[in-house]
């Protein structure tokens, strides 16, 4: 356990050195780009993962449909798939410091639930970030049931409304490696898979959960 909170307050502590570092650069320019990939490494290797990519994230995919298991999930993704990537998150975690500074700074995107006008704000920002890798995590919630939860409508309706080209992802045994609610962490790699791009039909939305949750537990 002693390992766990070692390898949790490093991790921290390069968290917050990147949400100051971000904010003494010009946004998306050259250092500002050096510092987040160089943060996104060192966040990894805190608690003494790698990540392996296998699968092709097509150039022209859209949105990324990913399960949910850790906060660790982003910073994972974030070096698997590159720094065009802008997330998609609830508020209440992603406006707490110092998380909050990254996410304002990069310009992901935060969904007030309690709102009722925020799926159009969602709609809106979403078409803000055409050329971009958005993340969604469509359970809507952590799963550490060993079983991808089923999906809320948000992924669907954001697929649909504004046409956008899909492409599901899986990240394995990030709980093998990280994981917060036991209190463990081993070093190892995190394996991540991409599926092939979605072709848009009546039941897609049900055939991606299944075919997710194929890969998942193979």
């Amino acid at each position: 356990m002693f390992s766990f909170y070692l390898k949790k307050y490093s991790m921290y502590v390069f968290i917050a050195a990147e949400s100051v570092a971000l904010s003494l650069c010009k946004r998306h320019g050259v250092m500002f780009n050096r510092f987040r990939k160089f943060f996104v490494i060192r966040i990894v290797r805190s608690v003494g993962a790698r990540v392996n990519l296998t699968g092709t994230i097509d150039a022209d995919t859209d949105i990324l449909i990913v399960n949910h298991q850790s906060m660790f999930d982003i910073f994972s993704l974030e070096e698997a798939v590159g720094l065009d990537t802008r997330f998609i998150g609830r508020t209440g975690i992603m406006d707490k410091w110092p998380v909050s500074r990254i996410v304002d700074r990069v310009g992901h995107i935060t969904v007030d639930q309690k709102d009722r006008r925020a799926i159009i704000q969602l709609l809106k920002d979403v078409k803000i970030c055409k050329g971009k890798k958005v993340v969604i995590f469509p359970e809507g919630t952590r799963s550490q049931s060993g079983k991808i939860e089923p999906f809320e409508a948000g992924a669907k309706l954001l697929v649909e409304k504004l046409k956008l080209k899909a492409q599901p992802v899986v990240i394995k045994n990030i709980l093998d490696i990280y994981n917060e609610s036991d209190k463990t962490a081993t070093s190892g790699t995190i394996e991540i898979e991409a599926l092939p791009a979605i072709t848009i039909t009546d039941d897609w939305y049900e055939h991606t959960h299944q075919k997710m949750n194929k890969t998942f537990s193979q």
